[in-house]
């Protein structure tokens, strides 16, 4: 039960996952702390929006350009803080004139062993021990994978069941306005047919 707490209130600390809306000709930008030598995992993925791509910039705490691609539909980058302070991610939709883009990213900051070994550095004690602390690390990875996972999957299942939903309301529709037309069709040239060979008598 402690372990199991101690996992939880690492991956809580940890963790940041997010689901956004970036409007066309808008940059959206986000910021996290990290200290030399922490691991900094972001990942994302263009859910909805045009060809489903957006711009992504990476930066440091002395605006050093760690990663840029102006199309990306989806990715993951992990890399080591090389220096104390702020780190930015910033997706840029410029480019896109009309279209707006739905993305889920997550920015996962992991403390590096010395953290925790130095308490001018921890700011708390929940964990003592490093190798307890490695293990933890791992385990949250790998339940940070999964939600990952279940994210996406959640993401592309209701995509399918909007496109399910819509086909099969058209498929309806369709099926009662063919049948409709056609019926209306022959009334009408049954009607036309009678009115055409109609004899009318004289008296």
């Amino acid at each position: 039960m402690f372990a199991f707490l101690m996992c939880f209130l690492t991956i809580c600390r940890v963790v940041c996952g997010f689901l956004i809306t970036v409007d066309s000709h808008e940059t959206v930008c986000f910021f996290d702390r990290a200290q030399e030598k922490d691991k900094v995992t972001i990942s994302f993925e263009v859910m909805e929006g045009g060809f489903k791509d957006i711009a992504v910039h990476i930066s440091g705490p002395n605006d050093d350009r760690l990663y840029e691609a102006e199309s990306e539909t989806s990715g993951k980058y992990t890399f080591a803080a090389i220096n104390d302070g702020q780190y930015t991610l910033c997706f840029d939709n410029e480019k896109s004139t009309l279209t707006p883009k739905i993305l889920m990213f997550h920015f996962i900051v992991v403390r590096d062993l010395t953290h925790y070994n130095d308490p001018h550095k921890r700011s708390d004690d929940v964990v003592e021990q490093s190798v307890l602390q490695a293990n933890i690390n791992e385990l949250a990875s790998l339940m940070t994978a999964i939600k990952y996972e279940q994210e996406y999957m959640h993401g592309r299942y209701k995509g399918h069941q909007e496109i399910n939903d819509s086909a099969h309301f058209r498929i309806v529709a369709w099926s009662i306005f063919g049948p409709s037309l056609l019926l209306t069709m022959t009334l009408l040239e049954i009607y036309y047919l009678k009115r055409f060979f109609e004899v009318k008598c004289v008296v």
